[in-house]
């Protein structure tokens, strides 16, 4: 699937964006976790101001990817922000200073018009601010939780850019970087990555590399010829493997996880001949 066209339009946005958000859901995998961290890296890496967001905690068996601890459960909303009623015009100075333990913000209204008051003030709490938004392997808007709901005017205000493999996403991102054929999301960011010129670090590497082995259960399931020269790169640059595979135990369901006893085999054991090895001469038959 050709998702070039689409890079080229996040490229351009991307050299007027200085504060970029990154958001994966809920439940985090390797594949979303590795996919989201390869992109934080990179966009770092041209000197962008980063901050990635997922609704729930890491696992244990995701710490090692690189970045992990950037993850931020929700956005911030640290900010207290004074504001006021305006007309065009209307202000002379703004200006504060410092008594004791008050901080006063002095606003001088300009001549001619009518001077603030108490009911034209208004406070709230902000935060996290942002020129773009990625959406990393993530199928709907929902599955972003509590980061979504709690920040839906930053999210329509703002150009979302939704990057993903999987077939029924809801195309909801004013940029759709999708790819159905792809055996991981790791696969579509790096083509991303790469079609913004980033560079293949070492760091980018483990990440990418780890989210494919998790995406594609060691690349036994859903898995692509890409995948495999994706992994064949990052393998040249570095990366580092440290994706372990699930035990028979935790796959199985919970009705089937009950532990059940070992049934010793009764089969004699069959000794290997000592002359396995040695090639054999086999006579014909005196019917032919």
């Amino acid at each position: 699937m050709d998702i070039t066209a689409d890079i080229s339009k996040v490229k351009e946005l991307l050299d007027s964006a200085r504060d970029i958000l990154i958001v994966t859901h809920e439940h985090p995998t390797h594949d979303s976790i590795g996919s989201s961290l390869a992109l934080y890296l990179g966009l770092v890496s041209i000197g962008k101001k980063v901050s990635i967001v997922c609704p729930d905690a890491m696992t244990v068996e995701l710490s090692s990817f690189i970045g992990v601890n950037k993850f931020a459960a929700d956005l911030s909303r640290k900010n207290f922000i004074i504001s006021l009623d305006y007309e065009e015009g209307s202000i002379e100075k703004v200006s504060y200073n410092i008594e004791g333990n008050k901080f006063n913000l002095v606003v001088e209204p300009r001549a001619g018009h009518t001077a603030f008051s108490q009911d034209k003030v208004h406070y709230s709490n902000g935060g996290t601010s942002a020129d773009l938004i990625f959406s990393v392997d993530t199928i709907h808007l929902g599955g972003l939780k509590k980061v979504f709901e709690e920040n839906r005017e930053l999210f329509s205000g703002k150009t979302v850019v939704n990057i993903d493999r999987h077939p029924n996403n809801a195309m909801y991102g004013q940029i759709n970087i999708i790819n159905a054929d792809a055996s991981s999301t790791a696969e579509v960011v790096s083509q991303f990555l790469s079609g913004i010129g980033v560079r293949l670090t070492e760091d980018i590497a483990t990440n990418v590399l780890n989210a494919l082995y998790g995406a594609t259960e060691a690349f036994q399931t859903r898995v692509s010829a890409q995948a495999f020269e994706l992994a064949a790169a990052c393998m040249k640059a570095g990366g580092k493997r440290f994706w372990k595979p699930s035990t028979v135990q935790e796959k199985l369901p919970a009705a089937e996880s009950v532990a059940t006893p070992i049934v010793e085999s009764k089969k004699p054991v069959v000794e290997t001949p000592p002359d396995w090895l040695k090639p054999k001469i086999y006579k014909s038959s005196n019917l032919i």
